[in-house]
């Protein structure tokens, strides 16, 4: 005999609340006592309950999808990002509908993004890191598309965003390698295409400014967040002889790449070489020792720019609103303590 599917009623009933209620916390109202709700939530899990998407829609006029457009997708931060994204989209019984932007200054990928989710009926989109802000925000208003950027950094954009405060991290990066002795540090940048590689940039140089320390141009390395290129810096500071006491690499992949030119000349981390990565990738705690890093918020991004969104397309916020999150300093073995 076919097992009937649950509805609402038995959920209702196994929770001992009204049908109204189960509608409420299904929909996300906030007009909910969270003892009823963590009820409701715990008789749907009991349960198995699994709501038809198809109803949903049809009842609330949307399609319960959500775009988010990422410049690719071998990055570890953004992969945690959209890893949270999905999550958050999930508890909301939504679901996410990736694309890449090419990356490489080219509007009209940027642009395809934006044709596609048009067309796949997304209730909004989130962008992730986005190199081509102007033609994207158009392109964005023009069709009417709820959105929300996701780690940008150029004050002059007229859009709702959630950044994470790169000069801050860079800055506190910094001084901290100065705190442990360094008299003369090197920074690897990012890709130039990102905000968030100059944001670093002039973090690092201010933390040097403030610290009576005189900038070497030598000591200022153009990278593209790559292992080679944290690699390839070492090589050649030493082959010019000026390798630096410490290092603040763009990010994490640099990082590693640091390490290994250091441990392959017999350079000693952190009693030579002092390194600060930035992102917290996952492997920066496997390492050995440990590699100290600048982590970024991914899950409170996530969170915050699912929820801001899905505000904008109730209409409950302006869609200027911008939210700015703090990166946290994670020390490990990599670094000196406080001279």
């Amino acid at each position: 005999m076919r097992k009937m599917p649950v509805n609402i009623y038995d959920i209702a009933k196994k929770a001992g609340v009204s049908v109204v209620t189960v509608s409420k916390v299904l929909n996300n109202h906030p007009g909910v006592r969270e003892y009823n709700r963590k009820k409701v939530l715990a008789a749907i899990e009991e349960l198995d309950y699994k709501p038809n998407a198809a109803a949903r829609t049809l009842a609330r006029g949307k399609t319960g999808m959500i775009g988010i457009i990422v410049p690719c997708i071998d990055d570890a931060f953004m992969v945690q990002v959209m890893q949270s994204v999905e999550k958050e989209l999930a508890s909301r019984y939504m679901f996410m509908v990736v694309a890449t932007s090419s990356g490489d200054k080219d509007p009209l990928k940027e642009s395809s993004c934006i044709r596609l989710f048009r067309e796949g009926r997304v209730d909004g989109v989130l962008i992730m890191s986005p190199v081509n802000d102007q033609s994207c925000i158009m392109e964005l208003k023009k069709r009417n598309i709820p959105f929300v950027l996701l780690d940008q950094h150029q004050t002059n954009l007229q859009a709702p965003s959630v950044t994470v405060n790169n000069f801050y991290g860079s800055y506190q990066a910094t001084m901290c390698l100065i705190r442990g002795g360094a008299k003369s540090i090197g920074h690897i940048t990012g890709s130039e295409l990102f905000e968030s590689s100059h944001e670093r940039l002039r973090g690092y140089l201010k933390a040097l400014d403030d610290s009576g320390i005189k900038q070497d141009e030598r000591l200022v390395v153009k990278g593209n967040f790559s292992f080679t290129s944290g690699y390839d810096a070492v090589k050649n500071w030493v082959m010019q002889g000026c390798l630096p006491d410490a290092v603040f690499a763009g990010d994490d992949n640099t990082a590693f790449g640091v390490i290994d030119a250091a441990r392959e000349l017999g350079i000693a981390i952190p009693e030579r070489l002092a390194v600060i990565g930035y992102d917290d990738h996952p492997f920066t705690s496997l390492f050995h020792p440990g590699i100290s890093t600048v982590k970024q918020p991914a899950e409170k991004m996530a969170k915050c720019g699912v929820e801001l969104l899905l505000k904008i397309i109730e209409g409950k916020v302006k869609r200027l609103t911008k939210i700015s999150l703090k990166p946290t300093l994670i020390l490990r073995g990599t670094t000196k303590p406080p001279a």
